[in-house]
């Protein structure tokens, strides 16, 4: 694209950046209604949604519809829209051209002598501001939909929101686009589910590089600053999506970028492994011991329902598919559970959980440790651990795992006083479904070890190793 998009004002715009423009104002009205900017920090995503709203204006009465053409700016809190938007609409590059009113609430882009948009910028903090996203409106601007501890403490703005806005495009023009422009959220996060994962119909996105407009002096200050936050680094630096640290890490240790592997398959006609947790959220961990690997392929879990149903629903469809050997040979089954689960206090209607567990699934099963030290040592140790000069502990990266890196990334923490002192006698509780998660892989691991320890006992002899493998 042209490198000044508005000649009066001698604007450029980044590569990247520019694509997200040029589809946010000539992209098909069908198939790029929807679009999103994600990029690091200092990258332009702001600048560039202002510039496409400025260059809509001009391409709506190109078609003959009337000017200004009236927007609305959404954020989590209006005190955001204050400490950035307003910055930002203020900056030189825009020769005076944003007028700011009502106490920020309200900003003008007027070119010589003509408005061409009008902005209202509101905070969605209470119901309130919530009505607002109904107003009449041509164009829908989302600045940072997803939660935040970088301005100030927020839970982002949900996806009801998002779609009650668009219902409120109703004022006639040629396009009526809908914006995003963010920070990388969490990979659960309904803007990266929306745009990303799903692409949902009429939806658009862009990875802004990281670097394609901060220049790097910036960056590494910003890095040196945020030297002590891999969390907001990762998000904020280097342009992968995140997760907002709900506390002190249980999983200590646990490095996503190290712990997670594109190319891990579940090796064929040998012994699977269960993790097993019970409770009001029955969940179940399935991985291999592999030559001195805990690998782990998978993770379910049922809200508000019982141990048959995730056993019939989820696992067992599950083992059919990937691991059919583990179900007709009860030598290929290991299983670590949850000692409550040989009560009937926790039962389906009609036995306890570990009998369901016996009767669906067979295999060997064997109670997990009682006390917290008992459960999370073996974690810990494994996670910190070395093979053979990589990770002792593998996840394979899938659909089937997503949760599972959540929950120990920092979604299983341990809970704080109000003066920020940590309680490490029991993770955080409640907190439904990473607690579970986490209880399910300490199962499975403390599953592992007495089989790790009895075959270290014994010479090593030769072993066939079947190339035969199923991935997903």
């Amino acid at each position: 694209m042209a490198s000044q998009p508005i000649p009066e004002l001698a604007l450029e715009l980044r590569p990247i950046a520019g694509k997200f423009v040029l589809d946010t104002v000539y992209g098909n009205p069908q198939e790029k209604r929807e679009g999103a900017a994600f990029g690091a920090r200092g990258d332009g995503k702001t600048f560039s949604a202002l510039i496409a709203m400025i260059l809509h204006a001009q391409e709506h009465h190109k078609h003959g519809y009337p000017l200004p053409v009236p927007w609305i700016g959404v954020t989590d809190f209006f005190t955001s829209h204050k400490l950035k938007t307003i910055r930002s609409l203020e900056s030189p590059i825009w020769k005076g051209g944003w007028k700011i009113a009502d106490g920020g609430h309200k900003s003008i882009f007027k070119l010589g002598k003509q408005d061409l948009v009008s902005l209202d910028l509101f905070g969605i903090e209470d119901q309130g501001a919530m009505d607002r996203v109904r107003m009449e409106t041509v164009g829908v601007w989302f600045e940072e939909p997803a939660p935040s501890a970088v301005l100030v403490q927020s839970a982002g703005i949900s996806e009801s929101s998002w779609l009650l806005a668009l219902t409120s495009q109703r004022i006639p023009s040629y396009k009526h686009p809908a914006i995003i422009t963010s920070n990388y959220p969490d990979e659960d996060h309904w803007s990266w589910q929306r745009f990303v994962l799903k692409e949902s119909p009429g939806t658009f996105y862009y990875r802004i590089p990281p670097g394609e407009r901060a220049s790097p002096e910036q960056r590494e200050e910003w890095r040196t600053a945020l030297q002590d936050r891999p969390d907001l680094l990762r998000r904020l630096l280097d342009g992968e999506p995140g997760l907002i640290i709900l506390g002190p890490q249980v999983a200590q240790g646990f490095i996503r970028d190290v712990h997670v592997l594109e190319e891990l398959f579940i090796h064929a006609n040998e012994p699977v492994i269960l993790g097993v947790d019970f409770g009001h959220t029955p969940t179940c961990i399935v991985g291999q011991e592999w030559r001195g690997f805990v690998d782990l392929f998978a993770v379910f879990n049922e809200l508000h329902a019982g141990t048959r149903q995730l056993i019939t629903n989820q696992v067992k469809p599950y083992l059919a598919k990937f691991a059919p050997w583990s179900l007709t040979n009860n030598q290929f089954l290991a299983i670590g559970y949850d000692p409550s689960g040989n009560t009937q206090e926790q039962s389906d209607i009609d036995s306890s959980p570990i009998r369901v567990i016996r009767e669906l699934l067979g295999g060997h099963s064997t109670a997990g440790p009682v006390s917290w030290n008992g459960r999370k040592d073996p974690l810990l140790a494994l996670l910190n651990r070395m093979n053979r000069g990589r990770p002792a502990l593998r996840i394979s990266k899938s659909p089937f795992t997503k949760d599972l890196v959540s929950a120990l990334d920092g979604r299983w923490y341990y809970p704080q006083d109000k003066m920020g002192n940590v309680n490490r006698d029991l993770p955080k509780k409640p907190n439904h479904p990473w607690e579970d998660i986490g209880d399910a892989t300490c199962y499975l691991i403390n599953r592992v070890q007495p089989t790790v320890r009895a075959r270290q006992s014994k010479p090593e002899v030769p072993v066939q190793i079947s190339d035969e493998a199923v991935g997903y």
